[in-house]
């Protein structure tokens, strides 16, 4: 009997979170900003990209990573279903299982890696061509009765032409080392359950669902990291809950009207990489004090031509202050 093919098709999502969040026969209500045409999909043709998982590295398999995954979320998985049929976080071990899934979603995605890797190579590039290290390469130099092979002018060109981004390999190391700092982090927040009233339509996902924001709700040049003290982190659980985590506060059951249902969709969406899903067409989102219907979103300029703010990425923001 041949041996069954390694799966190739990696979800920075987990299928079991999505399918909270299906319709009609099993199915998401995908909004893409690239396709711009609504679509219907399972749970396993979203939120994936092919060996995205998939190391190099002598000693190990190369699916290793993937199935160090698939026992992570075959672990955490219960504790979801947990959460949403008690509405609550009290349980410790539901509690550190959600906030281990979500620092697992923040870190560990398409976007956040190629932020990564150009920090990276933005850092490497930046500390080798600073002034004081030139300086501290003429001085060996002539200590050594010789004469410096280039000038800090041909270095800085030579810079500009060399690539100092990290191997994938080097950045899944970086998503392992921030992981234990990133859970800390929102284990600490006050979580609210926030229920999502019978007349507002739901909570929509995202391929990017945790949101991180200004506890003000108010926009602003920048947007905050996890580790800032006044950010506060929204994240779906299903169709009619979503968590909301703040620095202080009651923890607790917060019913959530069509109004704030709508304001919430609108930073959920905002956050998504590409695409947004729901259950189908009825939710509503905010522009403004308007409720749109979900049937507009494939029209919304502001979905469609979405541009964060300069410096916007949860690499930079994980560090703490």
């Amino acid at each position: 009997m041949a041996k069954e093919a390694e799966p190739r098709k990696h979800h920075y999502v987990p299928q079991y979170y999505l399918r909270n969040f299906v319709g009609e026969k099993d199915m998401l209500l995908v909004f893409d900003r690239q396709t711009k045409e609504p679509y219907r999909s399972k749970p396993h043709g979203v939120a994936a990209q092919r060996d995205f998982n998939r190391i190099e590295v002598e000693g190990l398999e190369v699916n290793a990573v993937e199935k160090l995954m698939a026992e992570f979320e075959g672990e955490t998985a219960p504790h979801l279903t947990n959460v949403i049929e008690r509405m609550s976080l009290a349980d410790e071990k539901d509690r550190s299982a959600i906030v281990n899934l979500m620092a697992a979603m923040t870190i560990r995605n398409p976007k956040r890696r190629k932020e990564m890797s150009g920090a990276m190579d933005r850092a490497t590039r930046h500390l080798l061509g600073k002034t004081e290290r030139y300086d501290a390469y003429v001085a060996k130099m002539k200590a050594a009765g010789k004469q410096p092979e280039f000038s800090l002018r041909e270095l800085r060109n030579e810079l500009k032409n060399t690539n100092f981004a990290p191997s994938k390999e080097g950045i899944m190391a970086a998503e392992i080392d921030q992981h234990d700092h990133v859970t800390e982090l929102l284990w600490n927040k006050k979580w609210q359950v926030m229920v999502a009233s019978d007349d507002s339509g739901g909570f929509v996902t995202t391929d990017d669902p945790v949101t991180i924001r200004w506890t003000d709700g108010q926009e602003h040049a920048d947007r905050p990291g996890i580790a800032d003290p006044n950010s506060e982190i929204v994240f779906p659980l299903s169709t009619m809950l979503t968590l909301r985590g703040r620095p202080e506060g009651a923890e607790g059951v917060v019913t959530a009207d069509a109004a704030m249902v709508a304001e919430i969709n609108d930073q959920i969406i905002a956050g998504a990489s590409r695409q947004v899903f729901a259950y189908n067409h009825s939710f509503k989102f905010a522009r403004g004090e308007e409720q749109r219907s979900g049937a507009t979103l494939n029209q919304d300029e502001q979905f469609l031509q979405q541009k964060k703010p300069a410096g916007d990425s949860k690499v930079v923001a994980l560090k703490a202050n």
